[in-house]
């Protein structure tokens, strides 16, 4: 196995069936406090419980009273009292004003709202406009403006953040529908990994495809196997398998003679999805499948890791967690020209920029698929397909680095 790429397939073959893949796994829905909920993924629409505004409010602290009134009072109008919000008004005395505070339900028979530096309140307790009288409805919110009861608030596969969790507790829901998490193994293996190896390398892919994992929702745990010796490794494979969604290994599956990890996997019944893809940097990406169960075998060069993990693993997280499982792209225009080898696609860390005339994307220098520091400079990846050579001014769309954009 772990010697031919004769099988190797394109890029989009790739994507294809790893998205066949992800349509059998499917995670359960759990009820966690919606304070705790961000960053977690909807398991169902959620739908309003009452209307937005519940009842009509004033928009802000002033007066209330009928327009018409207001309108035929030559001194203004007595001031009866006060509202304030949380509280159940009385209705509107006729021919008399109400002092109401921000967001406090408007009573019966007022139909305007002026704002308190906006009136003139005379020594005997009647409120006038200091100037103009504002239109009949002004300053208020009305009832389900925002939105109606039942109303869908958050779909299905929407992923939560501080600006849907304020949606909810606005409605009084304590407890929220999630995705359970994708639970992920990462398997980092190579004897130069040992501390007391003679030429020892510290393991950067690990906590690289954690910090990815974890910042795209997954629950992610480590393993380390720092040896070359195949029982060892296909030991720790079978332990770091039990119990979890997606399998992720780093290093150890190209075409050397300490390369144990396609070898292990099969042995322990895992079947080939595919065996390399026509990409640069990246091309021993291996997937392969125990029942629902995915392993993702990316390469050891570290920017040939993150280039797999970022097009081909986050992808399939996203699909099995109920979202769409490509992220949003960005247009720019490149500033470069750069023809792809026959038959390859590659995928090109570049800076973009915002120009005059919208993201300017340039290529940054890189020593290939070993460079860490690249990622630190690019905030993009650019897809270059076998037949389609970038040049100077062509608008591309780039994949941004970061979860939020650029």
């Amino acid at each position: 196995m772990r010697n031919s790429f004769t099988d190797m397939v394109a890029c989009d073959t790739a994507l294809g069936l790893i998205a066949a893949c992800a349509e059998h796994v499917s995670m359960p829905a759990v009820s966690v406090p919606l304070a705790e909920a961000a960053g977690c993924v909807a398991a169902e629409d959620i739908h309003a419980l009452t209307p937005r505004p519940e009842a009509d409010i004033s928009a802000m602290d002033g007066y209330a009273f009928n327009h018409a009134a207001m309108q035929a009072a030559p001194v203004g109008l007595p001031v009866a009292g006060q509202i304030a919000a949380g509280a159940f008004p009385v209705p509107l005395p006729d021919g008399q004003a109400l002092g109401i505070l921000t967001g406090a339900r408007l009573p019966a028979g007022a139909d305007c709202v002026m704002a308190a530096e906006r009136m003139s309140l005379s020594r005997t307790g009647y409120v006038s406009p200091a100037k103009v009288l504002a239109d009949q409805g002004a300053n208020i919110r009305r009832a389900g403006e925002e939105f109606s009861s039942g109303a869908v608030l958050l779909s299905k596969g929407t992923r939560l953040d501080w600006r849907h969790v304020a949606l909810l507790a606005c409605q009084g829901i304590s407890e929220v529908q999630v995705i359970r998490p994708v639970r992920v193994a990462v398997v980092s293996n190579g004897a130069e990994l040992a501390t007391d190896a003679s030429d020892a390398r510290a393991d950067s892919n690990s906590p690289m495809l954690a910090a990815l994992l974890r910042e795209a929702g997954a629950e992610v745990t480590l393993y380390s196997v720092p040896t070359d010796n195949e029982a060892k490794l296909s030991a720790t494979l079978a332990q770091a398998w039990t119990g979890v969604d997606i399998l992720v290994t780093t290093g150890g599956i190209s075409v050397g003679q300490t390369d144990h990890v396609l070898d292990a996997l099969h042995g322990l019944g895992a079947k080939t999805v595919f065996r390399g893809v026509a990409i640069r940097p990246g091309k021993p990406l291996t997937v392969m499948a125990q029942g629902p169960r995915l392993a993702f075998c990316l390469p050891g060069n570290p920017g040939a890791s993150a280039i797999c993990a970022l097009v081909f693993l986050l992808p399939c997280l996203r699909a099995i967690m109920g979202q769409q499982p490509q992220a949003a792209l960005l247009p720019g225009v490149a500033d470069f020209a750069f023809t792809p080898i026959v038959s390859t696609t590659h995928f090109l860390p570049v800076s973009c920029v915002p120009g005059a005339n919208g993201f300017r994307l340039s290529l940054l220098p890189t020593v290939g698929a070993s460079d860490i520091i690249v990622f630190s400079r690019a905030n993009a990846l650019l897809r270059v397909d076998p037949d389609m050579p970038v040049q100077p001014g062509q608008i591309r769309w780039v994949l941004p680095l970061q979860p939020n954009g650029i």
